[in-house]
């Protein structure tokens, strides 16, 4: 089934939903826990972004206000959403939204809309109830201008897919040997500089053409999809973004669209073609990096990325002896950095087949 929004129709949320209420807080502390489902016990929504935001799994005869489930939770200070499939408990700030046309299909697709919107909240503009119940969705309409919640069901049943599979064997991975890798500054391999800066308030979504890029983790740090913006700089699909504060810092993503950026958002650009393989490896050594060597809150990357951050990387190398470049492009000895056997080894992974 084909997605063709042009004719969907704007819908307050509020008004297609029977109950909005913040749900009574559990104190975990006081709950016997387990990690993972077991019999007696429930799902722990918080407001954590992981697991369908089920913290843990809290004995359900501790509990005496469990929810039903068959329902959509938010944790308002986080902007978390999920849709909850069966009984549960819930901790502090999580709000439970109810409705006659929901289910698990119906359910996963509004969640998915209410997703997009996000990115206008966080902890100083909480997501709460009036806000939830504002929110404009554009949804499939029937011929008497009510939401087609039957086509949405059915959409949803037509996306399920069998898992996915390799054809890579984890024995055929390349050796992996650190020990001869040299270290590049960031800004001498790649071409670095601070993204747009846009307070997601500033943006608009009536007729979204371009992805809007945070320090988000999720979904390559794509929380919005939003207006044009006059005067402003488009970054083109294929170029990586890095988030260089918070609580995400060095999330390193290859943006598969053109995008705009929020604050603290920087742009990586190849100085030379790269495959998504090479630019996936760099990602993911920057990721690293960043874990080791900086702080969120503390030693972010800002004044850093283009000017001392340092990466070590393969060189390319030739009966044995590094292969040294006159110029001098990537690093102040004339190693170049080994872009094809980067991305051979991100290929001879399991899944490398499958990027």
């Amino acid at each position: 089934m084909k997605l063709e929004t042009g004719r969907w129709k704007p819908f307050e949320f509020g008004l297609l939903i029977d109950e909005i209420y913040k749900a009574k807080a559990n104190a975990k502390i006081d709950l016997t826990t387990s990690a993972y489902k077991v019999d007696g016990y429930i799902p722990f929504v918080s407001r954590t972004e992981a697991n369908n935001n089920i913290d843990c799994y809290v004995l359900k005869s501790e509990i005496q206000n469990p929810e039903a489930g068959n329902a959509i939770t938010v944790g308002d200070t986080t902007s978390t959403i999920a849709y909850q499939p069966e009984l549960f408990a819930t901790g502090d700030h999580i709000v439970v939204i109810r409705a006659d046309w929901l289910n698990q299909y119906t359910g996963l697709f509004i969640v998915g809309l209410l997703k997009r919107e996000r990115f206008r909240y966080s902890y100083g503009r909480a997501y709460l109830t009036d806000y939830i119940k504002a929110t404009q969705l554009k949804l499939p309409a029937t011929e008497d201008g009510t939401p087609d919640w039957k086509w949405i069901e059915e959409y949803m049943k037509s996306l399920c897919c069998a898992p996915i599979s390799t054809h890579i064997s984890k024995n055929n991975a390349l050796m992996l040997d650190t020990s001869k890798w040299k270290e590049f500054y960031l800004h001498r391999i790649m071409k670095a500089e601070m993204g747009n800066g846009i307070d997601a308030v500033l943006t608009t979504s009536a007729e979204p053409k371009y992805n809007y890029v945070s320090r988000n983790s999720n979904n390559n740090g794509v929380v919005g999809y939003v207006d044009e913006l006059e005067g402003e700089k488009v970054f083109p699909a294929g170029a990586m973004s890095l988030a260089l504060g918070g609580s995400f810092l060095g999330s390193c993503f290859i943006q598969k669209e053109p995008f705009y950026t929020a604050q603290n958002v920087a742009v990586l650009q190849e100085k030379l073609p790269l495959s998504v393989h090479t630019k996936l490896f760099i990602a993911t050594i920057i990721r690293k990096e960043c874990m080791i060597k900086y702080l969120a809150f503390g030693r972010e990357l800002n004044a850093h990325f283009r000017k001392d951050f340092v990466l070590k990387l393969p060189a390319v190398r030739m009966n044995g002896d590094y292969v040294v470049d006159d110029s001098h492009e990537f690093s102040d000895e004339g190693f170049i950095p080994d872009w094809d056997w980067m991305e051979n080894y991100m290929r001879s992974l399991p899944f490398g087949d499958r990027i």
